[in-house]
């Protein structure tokens, strides 16, 4: 057999135990990927429905549900909702809605809402910002100011656009973005709200395309 053909049978059989390989390992590691995703989703919806009247970011507290809203979300033309129950009453919702125009692309986030429309939490699920100014919208601090306030209590631009939110310092674009999520959320809560109160409630492992 000529040189050349066994060095092509040698790599190909590599390749192919290769991949074989990869295959073993990505199938044994994703349950633990996906548990840990799960995880963090739950985390950050605990936070972004807290059981207060007064939800403050940046205090711990108990969450405003006891039912399990990662298996009680519904999908509102690729808006993934997140419903919070207390003894079988709504009493809140996490949004998951994605920020335009970031420095980086885009900032998804989970926005809490109660049924009124008023934020109740703001969480940052994922972003790309420059570490030290655009990542600043992950502090407590600035997220504070978005707290309880509903579409109507203010003008949802920052201060430098006219309107009442105080930009981070140095990361405008940013501060614009995250306030294009919370209005994102409050217009998908308020146009779908039959169907976000009563409407059928994804399978387990159901995918809300869209985003």
């Amino acid at each position: 057999m000529p040189e050349t053909v066994k060095m092509i049978l040698v790599l190909t059989l590599i390749s192919g135990l290769a991949s074989l390989g990869l295959s073993a390992f990505n199938a044994h590691t994703m349950p633990f990927i996906q548990e840990n995703e799960r995880q963090y989703t739950l985390r950050s919806i605990k936070k972004a429905i807290p059981g207060t009247d007064k939800p403050n970011p940046c205090a711990e507290t108990a969450p405003g549900f006891d039912n399990r809203p990662d298996q009680d979300a519904v999908c509102v033309q690729g808006t993934t909702v997140y419903r919070g129950r207390h003894n079988g009453e709504l009493k809140g919702v996490a949004v998951v809605a994605q920020g335009d125009k970031a420095y980086s692309g885009t900032i998804t986030c989970l926005i809490g809402l109660s049924l009124d429309g008023k934020v109740t939490g703001v969480e940052v699920l994922k972003h790309a910002e420059t570490p030290g100014l655009g990542a600043k919208i992950e502090a407590c601090s600035w997220r504070r100011q978005l707290v309880g306030k509903g579409p109507a209590d203010m003008v949802w631009k920052v201060v430098k656009d006219g309107g009442d939110v105080d930009q981070i310092s140095g990361a405008t674009i940013s501060s614009r973005s995250m306030i294009d999520a919370v209005e994102k959320a409050q217009a998908v809560l308020a146009t779908h709200r039959e169907r976000i109160v009563h409407g059928r409630a994804m399978k387990d492992g159901e995918v809300c395309h869209g985003q």
